[in-house]
């Protein structure tokens, strides 16, 4: 019984909140013909296609109106279509702005954790020196961009990581200098500072049973044995402890040992994203081995390059993929690891990225004024990820379309339905001078109410649910990278949708009100 529960609640919550929507709809779109039909007499006397269509939709059907007929006076089906299109309004507008905040707090991330504009220099970055001189005027030469804040030289390299117990996928590790613009606008708020201290010195990351270094804090009196001084005569393999026994051999003797505990090895730090970390098995202090492919030459050949570090952090960017495929070492270490004389790589940071468009143009022409090479923005690094984003947002605008698509049809029957019952008033008002025209307006104008009652009501919930989203907020499972869900209100989107809806309904009118004029005002009182 519980498993058959566990399978009909989801279901019973999701048609809970589509009576909800409904009822709110409906409430809404109630209120707002009542106030229509109570204050429209006032104002549209002057045009009378308007006044008769009102007429028309807000006429009662009897002369003593129902409950119903008092509270929602208009036809069961053209409030529908009102209904309908209200709902299709709210869903669309909900819908693109929490993808438009999606993608808003993805970019968002992407900007803050990657260069705007990465150039790749070409350098004999393979030299004993490297050409540290050209690669400082190139650095100098962007940073007189307008709009560039930052210009920093970092190395960037392919390897893999491994632990005891795992092994990650390829993945990329970036070596920065300690304290520069880069390491604040890439780790600054994804890290703690103690892992930036410790990446610099990794001596902060050891503990301290492994540094064992004098006048440093211990806890040895606690945790383990006092320590002892040092150059006491060690106890011989054939003596006991008792004070009455002698050495029975002259010759067996053991070097002295003394009580200071030997350092341990101080190996270069590395911050691992999280997601790695976790992958890995590996916390704060452990050691992990960085094999790098483009290897030693050894007896037998080329071998793969390994070097051991010990993790001075971790860092949430907020991006699987980048926190599962990325690592951070000292910019000097970096240049040993993969043995380069300079850096191969130049970030832009921009103070708008809006204007990334306008900056990358200059910066191409600068490096090929200087020193050459090539450079990547992080839309085009980015752009197939981007690409799937807009394609999702377009998929979703076309299927939530289809709500409207569907309040259309109901206008669309609506007003058929109305020129048929209409017959006779029709061809009284095109006998006592009705042109064809004039006719035609009154539909377009019925058509036209109908889908802007419901077009108001949609944009007032789907304009309130997105107010509610940002800023009451609705928690997320901790599953997903996001505490809240996110919400970003595009005035263009909002335009769309409202010029979707009125088209539709504008189309579904366009037939019933040529069809209205079809007959000549003779046929419409024939029997009369």
């Amino acid at each position: 019984m519980e498993a058959i529960w566990a399978l009909l609640l989801p279901i019973v919550q999701l048609m809970a909140v589509i009576a909800i929507a409904i009822a709110l709809v409906s409430m809404l779109v109630g209120l707002l013909v009542a106030l229509l039909k109570r204050y429209s007499s006032r104002h549209i006397l002057a045009n009378y296609s308007l006044m008769v269509a009102l007429r028309i939709l807000l006429g009662f059907t009897s002369e003593k109106p129902t409950l119903r007929e008092r509270l929602i006076p208009v036809s069961a089906q053209n409030f529908i279509a009102m209904v309908g299109t209200a709902i299709g309004v709210w869903a669309l507008i909900v819908v693109l702005s929490v993808m438009a905040g999606f993608e808003a707090d993805l970019k968002g991330k992407i900007v803050r954790h990657s260069p705007h504009i990465t150039v790749i220099p070409t350098l004999d970055m393979a030299s004993a020196s490297g050409d540290e001189q050209m690669l400082s005027g190139l650095v100098t030469e962007l940073s007189k961009i307008p709009n560039v804040t930052a210009v920093e030289a970092f190395i960037e390299g392919d390897a893999m990581v491994t632990s005891f117990l795992s092994m990650s996928p390829g993945m990329t590790i970036r070596g920065l200098k300690p304290q520069d613009s880069l390491e604040n606008s890439w780790l600054g708020d994804s890290t703690t500072p103690a892992s930036l201290k410790a990446l610099a010195n990794p001596v902060y990351a050891m503990s301290d049973r492994e540094l064992g270094f004098k006048g440093l804090e211990r806890a040895d009196s606690i945790l383990r044995r006092p320590a002892v001084d040092g150059n006491q005569e060690a106890v011989k393999d054939d003596e006991t402890q008792d004070d009455d026994t002698e050495d029975v051999d002259d010759e067996d003797t053991m070097p002295e040992i003394t009580a200071k505990e030997a350092p341990g090895r101080v190996l270069p730090g590395i911050l691992l994203g999280a997601e790695l970390a976790n992958s890995l098995g590996t916390a704060v202090g452990d050691e992990v081995t960085v094999i790098v492919p483009d290897g030693d030459v050894g007896p037998t050949g080329v071998r793969p390059r390994t070097r051991t570090y010990r993790i001075s952090g971790t860092f949430v960017s907020g991006m699987y993929e980048h926190d599962l495929k990325t690592a951070y070492i000292n910019y000097e270490e970096a240049k040993n690891l993969f043995l380069l004389g300079s850096a191969n790589r130049v970030a832009l940071m921009l103070k708008d990225i809006d204007h990334l468009d306008k900056v990358a143009p200059v910066a191409k022409t600068t490096v090929k004024q200087t020193t050459g090479g090539e450079i990547r923005t992080v839309a085009q690094v980015n752009k197939s990820l981007f690409s799937a984003l807009m394609i999702e947002k377009i998929a979703m605008f076309l299927v939530l379309g289809l709500v409207i698509l569907v309040a259309a049809l109901n206008i669309f029957a609506s007003l058929i339905l109305i020129t048929m019952e209409k017959t006779r008033d029709i061809a009284v008002l095109r006998s006592i001078g009705a042109t064809s025209k004039g006719v035609k307006r009154i539909f377009l104008a019925l058509g036209s109410v109908i889908g802007v009652v419901g077009i108001i009501s949609g944009l007032i919930l789907g304009l309130g649910t997105c107010a509610y989203i940002y800023w009451v907020g609705i928690s997320l499972p901790s599953a997903y990278y996001l505490r809240e869900l996110p919400v970003a209100v595009q005035p263009l989107d909002v335009v769309l949708v409202v010029v979707a809806a009125m088209l539709a309904g504008l189309l579904a009118t366009l037939y019933p009100a040529s069809s209205a004029t079809s007959k000549a005002p003779s046929e419409g009182l024939r029997n009369d």
